[in-house]
């Protein structure tokens, strides 16, 4: 455990780990693990979603992540400790290449909701992610 991480509390520490992704309509999606760096959350794919090939690559997004593969990309970047919650961060959504603010927050041990947004908090959407075994 690093100092940075020893630091954190416990409901901080616990987004860290490896997450099912549950999408907004009920239907699953891929896996991503978080870790942190230097004091922040980040995430990357570890599984696609059903129905995505191993070679997919990110044609919707842009910037650095244009053309890049699904798989193994980070789509959590930058997370800062703020209370309870992960927040200034950004998420990568590979579906629609869009980029959205968020805020991540566990709930338990075994859940995880992750908001994603544009400009205001109040104007996005929540996920709750269920942790991997």
């Amino acid at each position: 455990v690093s100092s940075a991480q020893a630091q954190l509390s416990p409901k901080l520490q616990a987004a860290v780990g490896r997450w099912h992704v549950i999408h907004n309509d009920g239907k699953p999606g891929g896996q991503v693990e978080i870790y942190l760096v230097n004091g922040k959350l980040f995430g990357k794919v570890t599984q696609l979603s059903p129905g995505r090939q191993p070679g997919d690559l990110c044609n919707l997004c842009s910037g650095e992540l244009k053309n890049q593969p699904i798989m193994g990309m980070v789509i959590f970047r930058n997370f800062s400790p703020d209370g309870d919650v992960w927040d200034g961060g950004t998420v990568v959504d590979p579906e629609s290449g869009k980029i959205y603010k968020g805020k991540v927050w566990t709930v338990g041990q075994d859940k995880l909701s992750m908001r994603g947004f544009v400009g205001f908090s109040l104007l996005g959407r929540t996920e709750t992610w269920t942790r991997l075994p």
